[in-house]
């Protein structure tokens, strides 16, 4: 199994744990505002005697109603959470690779990218010798530009510039990210 593959899979696994935690005590929570609505609902249907029986149920209905309505907004604010707490886990194991790991991602990810004239990186990946020594041997040409990125590269080809930085494909892809953790998470 790649480390990728591994690194996803402790993603999810720790995702999903935390996903019914928080689920379970944001449906405590939610229950508790149901029971408090039921119970207002209750006691308004004894002290009105006046309202007609009709008045009270819809006076009722609409308690518990914006009751479910607040808890369904806080389960979907908890599912929200468990996607942001995905994404900043990912995050931090792409920049926590070891050199090895970085090296071959980072070569993986060249062989998929636009072919261009030379690839751009940070100073630190320059003094990364495992990922150097695997771009020589590809014979991949390495900028004597540097830039300030967190991880990944950028191609150069003529002008025109191809950004595969972590951070530009974590915000490019963001949206599927978060669709696909929401499907792992909440399916």
């Amino acid at each position: 199994m790649s480390s990728e593959k591994k690194i996803t899979d402790k993603i999810v696994a720790d995702a999903v744990a935390e996903k019914a935690r928080i689920l379970e005590e944001a449906k405590k929570q939610a229950d508790s505002i149901i029971h408090k609505a039921k119970e207002q609902a209750a006691k308004f249907m004894e002290n009105e005697n006046v309202l007609s029986d009709a008045q009270a149920q819809k006076a009722r209905d609409k308690e518990i109603s914006a009751a479910e309505m607040q808890a369904k907004k806080m389960i979907l604010s908890k599912k929200q959470e468990c996607v942001k707490m995905v994404l900043e886990r990912v995050r931090e194991k792409l920049f926590a690779l070891s050199e090895q790991e970085y090296a071959q991602m980072i070569v993986s990810m060249l062989e998929k990218a636009e072919k261009g004239e030379e690839v751009v990186f940070s100073q630190k990946d320059k003094q990364n010798a495992a990922l150097m020594e695997k771009l020589h041997e590809k014979n991949i040409a390495v900028s004597s530009e540097n830039r300030d990125l967190q991880g990944g590269f950028i191609v150069k080809k003529g002008e025109i510039e191809y950004n595969y930085s972590f951070e530009a494909i974590l915000s490019v892809e963001r949206e599927n990210i978060e669709q696909i953790a929401a499907e792992v998470l909440f399916a």
